[in-house]
């Protein structure tokens, strides 16, 4: 059995239970808008009775809403999970658009129930990679971009690659030299990025159908939400020395990320992100 097999394999159980982190958190912060939604109306009923009544309409069909909103597309993810199903664009942006909506109120609800603010989020982008992965048709190597972080390179190197990645010069210091022996063979883009702004020019420059990103949770988060029309699929760091400073990619996972995007083969179940 290959490395990238055990990777595979190995990471099945985890993305699972990361999946399964967002949706529990999610449903949590929908019950506890219900309830604030529930103590606002039993306030107003008590204490404003000259508006009660559209006010209180109000509130039951906001909170109706958003309730049906987040179980819908939670739904829709299993159910898009389970079966294999392909997803149209425009389904996939109703149902990320309601995630990244629900992101914040779930990281309280995660905080609430003793999980990090990094973990909701690394769930979230188990979830999003699942939804991304589906979307439309099977993809060609010019339609991926793959966009690195500067902490990926070596902090003392001085052949900086944010600008050429050709600048590398594949010392084996940090993971950069791996990285590009993969997207040289699947001949994909891939862009060294200083930031959000860079990156945002780089996407609008090669203007690909799907992006495969690495970078820590909240970066990630981000940037999922800054193109929101294109497919994002996030492959979280490693940060052995802290955030931002010579960090570290499963360079089998960032690999076989690129291979289901391109071949459609198996979701991203198996991709530990």
């Amino acid at each position: 059995m290959n490395s990238e097999m055990r990777t595979s394999q190995g990471s099945i159980v985890l993305t699972r239970r990361r999946k399964r982190l967002f949706v529990v958190t999610a449903a949590a912060a929908a019950v506890l808008v219900v309830l604030v939604g529930l103590a606002a109306v039993y306030l107003l009923v008590r204490h404003t009775e000259a508006v009660k009544n559209w006010l209180v309409l109000l509130l039951e069909i906001g909170m109706a809403a958003f309730v049906m909103g987040i179980g819908l597309s939670l739904a829709a993810v299993v159910w898009f999970v389970v079966t294999d199903r392909r997803i149209a664009p425009l389904t996939r942006r109703f149902v990320q658009s309601v995630l990244l909506v629900v992101l914040p109120l779930a990281t309280v609800a995660g905080r609430m129930l003793g999980r990090s603010r990094d973990e909701v989020q690394g769930s979230f982008i188990a979830v999003n990679n699942a939804v991304a992965e589906r979307t439309g048709p099977k993809l060609q190597r010019a339609d991926v971009l793959v966009l690195l972080p500067r902490c990926l390179q070596w902090a003392d190197c001085v052949h900086k690659v944010t600008q050429d990645v050709g600048q590398c010069r594949r010392c084996g210091e940090c993971a950069m030299a791996s990285i590009l022996e993969v997207t040289e063979s699947l001949d994909v883009s891939v862009r060294v990025s200083t930031g959000g702004t860079q990156a945002r020019r780089f996407v609008k420059q090669i203007r690909p159908r799907a992006i495969v990103a690495v970078a820590c949770e909240r970066e990630l988060a981000e940037g999922i939400r800054d193109v929101a029309k294109i497919p994002v699929i996030g492959v979280v760091n490693e940060r052995p020395e802290g955030p931002c400073y010579n960090t570290d990619v499963n360079v089998a996972s960032l690999k076989i990320a690129l291979q289901r995007v391109l071949d459609h083969e198996e979701g991203l179940d198996h991709v530990l992100v």
